[in-house]
C-alpha cells in the first residue's frame, strides 16, 4: 500500500513537463532508444522535481535525480548531462537484455 502512494504523487513526464518529455527523447533518440524502452515520471516536491526514468526487462532499472523546478523551465546543463548519463546507461542494459534473450 505505501509502495502504491509513493507512486501517486508521480506523473508521466510528457505530461508534466513536455518540453522536458522531449529533451530525453531526444537524448534517448541518439542512441536508437524508443519512447516504449522507458518509463519517465516525475515528482513535484516543493520547489524540486525528481526526475525517474526506468528502463530494462519489465523496467526494473532506473535512474534518478532531483533538480529546481527554475533548472526544468530553464532546460539547464545538469538536466542534459542526467538524460546523457540515462542515454549510456539505458543502451547498455538493453544490450545486455537482449543478449540474454538471445543466447541458446
Amino acid at each position: 500500500m505505501e509502495n502504491q502512494s509513493k507512486q501517486t504523487n508521480r506523473q508521466l513526464l510528457r505530461v508534466a513537463y513536455p518540453e522536458t518529455y522531449g529533451l530525453l527523447m531526444a537524448e534517448l533518440s541518439k542512441h536508437h532508444i524508443h519512447a516504449y524502452d522507458v518509463q519517465a515520471t516525475a515528482k513535484k516536491v516543493d520547489q524540486y522535481v525528481e526526475i525517474q526514468v526506468r528502463f530494462g526487462e519489465d523496467f526494473s532499472k532506473e535512474q534518478t535525480q532531483t533538480f529546481r523546478e527554475k533548472e526544468i523551465k530553464q532546460k539547464s546543463e545538469e538536466i542534459t548531462n542526467f538524460f546523457k548519463q540515462v542515454g549510456e546507461t539505458c543502451k547498455e542494459i538493453l544490450i545486455a537484455d537482449y543478449f540474454k534473450m538471445v543466447k541458446p
